[in-house]
């Protein structure tokens, strides 16, 4: 099962995912809880401990040069469109109270491009929601245009 909460900004969208996860989790379900939204709040919903020094996915700089196999903040780089994600959830997640929780972040325009950062964080989503076998519930940003992207996405998969 794989739910992406997305919709208008201040209707309640990570109560909603909070108390969806803590429901699944109570019937026996895996559970992992993406926040994608860059108003990171799920990890408080969801009752994690000290979640206001969790680091989020896209400001893990070196990572994201590892990954993508460049220099951040530079132009005109190369730099890998696929990288490997398949054991960031092992290594990036955390518990928050019997869910695995993890924070993706915003990407933010520094300085030079942010392609990166956002491919990594792309290509992370596409994992989880196609080679996972948890439930996978996404808190999203407030509007639709990132629901719709990462639904492309899939699509050109």
């Amino acid at each position: 099962m794989k739910i992406a909460v997305s919709g208008k900004g201040g209707v309640g969208k990570t109560t909603f995912a909070a108390f969806l996860i803590k429901s699944l989790q109570q019937r026996g379900m895996s559970v992992l809880a993406i926040d994608a939204d860059p108003d990171a709040n799920l990890a408080q919903a969801l009752g994690a401990k000290n979640a206001h020094e969790i680091t989020p996915i896209s400001d893990m700089k070196t990572l994201i040069e590892e990954r993508t196999e460049t220099k951040l903040n530079t132009m005109g780089q190369y730099f890998k469109i696929n990288p490997k994600v398949s054991d960031l959830p092992e290594k990036l997640s955390i518990d928050a109270d019997g869910v695995k929780l993890m924070v993706l972040g915003g990407v933010k325009a520094d300085a030079g491009c942010i392609c990166p950062q956002s491919v990594l964080l792309k290509v992370l989503v596409t994992h989880l929601i196609l080679a996972r076998d948890e439930a996978v519930i996404l808190d999203m940003e407030a509007g639709l245009n990132t629901l719709e992207e990462e639904r492309h996405a899939l699509l050109i998969r």
